[in-house]
């Protein structure tokens, strides 16, 4: 039984049990159901039993796109879905020798030239949301005037072709998971005369690569330091993948020193600069997808926890 703090619990067991715990600190979430990890069934297997309704599986978390799409018709199992606190973003690499991707102008054409509404149907199924920047539409920070960059195909091709990338191969890093999306992306690219290849990060990262495809959390008010920004363009950014930037590190100094009853403002100001300048390949935020057993009352949530608190036994 847990009661208090993290448990340690050894990451080799094949089953982890967690019995409700009656001294919960919240009355109105206190469990009530006897949970089982069982890691002994796979992934597919688990999907399977969902939607056969055996019994075996009540919930499946973190399916792909592909998975979700192919649950089978079932009246015993559904696809759940949430708007999880992540998004998928490509990073520009402005590090090799005279990066073409240094130019904001030829950062902002290759996003004119992404449908993304159309990469998020054809490669991820229709499981998420377009976004304008890093941060998803209705969450704090967001600017509700802000747009997508338009999709402008014709735009796109001039500034690329005046920039010498006429008729070149895009190389894009990804892991095999968002191969779909690559695919996509490279029909929007051959409407312009471009083209993609996918290269999968299992292994060294080519040095002449264009964008590194990745998914990150999105803005959390609660652990600013940490939010997005900071990580692919702050002064002592690990994922930063092109020069130092002064002006976005005096706008982070600025949003580390105003009073909170202005953060939001300015945390605009930075998600506009960051559009503005293309810093990268703006694409959609993913749902987070479940197989969730009919015979359950499951609460997802939108942190990147497996929490099963709210569960609940139908009946």
């Amino acid at each position: 039984m847990l009661t208090e703090g993290v448990s340690l619990i050894d990451s080799r067991s094949d089953r982890v049990v967690m019995e409700p715990n009656p001294t919960y600190w919240n009355p109105e979430r206190k469990p009530t159901v006897r949970i089982v990890y069982d890691n002994g069934i796979g992934k597919d297997e688990g999907i399977k039993s969902v939607a056969s309704g055996d019994g075996r599986v009540d919930v499946v978390f973190d399916l792909t796109p592909a998975e979700a799409k192919t649950f089978p018709q079932s009246d015993k199992g559904r696809i759940q879905t949430k708007k999880a606190k992540t998004i998928l973003t490509g990073v520009f690499n402005e590090t090799k020798p005279d990066s073409v991707w240094r130019d904001p102008a030829v950062r902002q054409a290759l996003n004119r030239a992404i449908d993304r509404q159309f990469v998020l149907d054809q490669g991820a199924h229709g499981y998420g949301t377009v976004i304008p920047a890093f941060i998803q539409p209705g969450r704090y920070g967001a600017d509700p005037g802000m747009s997508p960059i338009p999709h402008d195909p014709e735009a796109a091709r001039a500034v690329l072709e005046k920039a010498g990338l006429g008729g070149r191969e895009i190389m894009i890093v990804a892991s095999p998971s968002w191969q779909g999306v690559v695919a996509a992306i490279g029909q929007c690219l051959s409407k312009i005369g471009l083209s993609a290849r996918f290269v999968s990060d299992r292994g060294a990262l080519p040095e002449d690569f264009d964008v590194k495809i990745e998914w990150y959390f999105d803005w959390t008010p609660q652990y600013p330091v940490a939010c997005v920004h900071r990580e692919f363009f702050g002064k002592d950014a690990t994922l930063r993948q092109g020069p130092e930037d002064p002006e976005f590190d005096a706008l982070y100094e600025k949003l580390l020193h105003t009073p909170a009853e202005r953060t939001e403002e300015v945390v605009r100001e930075v998600e506009r600069y960051i559009q503005d300048r293309s810093k990268a390949l703006f694409l959609y935020s993913p749902f987070t997808l479940f197989a969730v057993s009919d015979r359950v009352a499951f609460t997802a949530y939108d942190t990147c926890m497996s929490e099963l608190a709210e569960t609940r036994i139908k009946g």
